[in-house]
């Protein structure tokens, strides 16, 4: 695992060349330095929750630290994985596309890049900003990490990334606004700040 060829695809990714999923595709050394990126995605936007938290003038939440970054994070990451899990499940079951699951982690794993963005949020005015469009950005490539994974029909690939990434907005915003948690929201990016009901 060479730090200077991820760091080469992490940049080449930022400006948007999708050619890097086709290159992590079938290398099967791919797939931890994929997870270590969408890791530090996921940490990234924990970061910037944890930040909000400190800057915004209604007041920190109790745990903010614990609540909005590590366990934010962790989730951020997990559910991430099962959104991998249900666009994988939706193409092999309801599409009958045949796709290899370590090569759409390999691909994924880099389409998570966009929630690093997440670390943004603290700044006051921007952080909507910081909080939707890095969702949009990992819907978008996760298109492409699909798409380069199988030779499935476009329509086929958006709606089972529809599907997928509905679960994990899904799933991240019941965490988020859980009654077990009452001291503060849980999630990172966006899903650190939905009211609670």
């Amino acid at each position: 695992m060479d730090p200077n060829i991820i760091i080469n695809r992490v940049a080449r990714l930022a400006r948007l060349d999708t050619s890097v999923f086709d290159e992590v595709r079938d290398d099967p050394a791919e797939l931890t330095p994929s997870m270590i990126v969408a890791l530090v995605s996921c940490l990234l936007a924990g970061l910037g929750s944890f930040l909000y938290w400190q800057i915004v003038p209604s007041g920190t939440p109790d745990n903010a630290f614990l609540n909005a970054f590590l366990l934010g994070s962790v989730f951020m990451a997990v559910i991430f994985a099962v959104m991998v899990l249900v666009v994988y499940v939706v193409m092999a079951q309801m599409y009958r596309v045949e796709m290899d699951l370590y090569a759409l982690f390999r691909t994924s794993g880099y389409a998570a890049l966009p929630l690093a963005l997440g670390v943004l949020a603290f700044i006051p005015v921007l952080y909507p900003v910081f909080a939707i469009v890095p969702l949009a950005l990992v819907f978008v490539m996760s298109i492409y990490a699909v798409q380069a994974v199988t030779n499935a029909d476009s329509t086929q690939v958006v709606m089972a990334n529809l599907i997928g990434f509905t679960v994990m907005v899904l799933v991240l915003g019941i965490i988020a606004t859980s009654s077990d948690f009452p001291d503060a929201p849980i999630g990172a990016g966006i899903f650190a700040w939905i009211p609670k009901i």
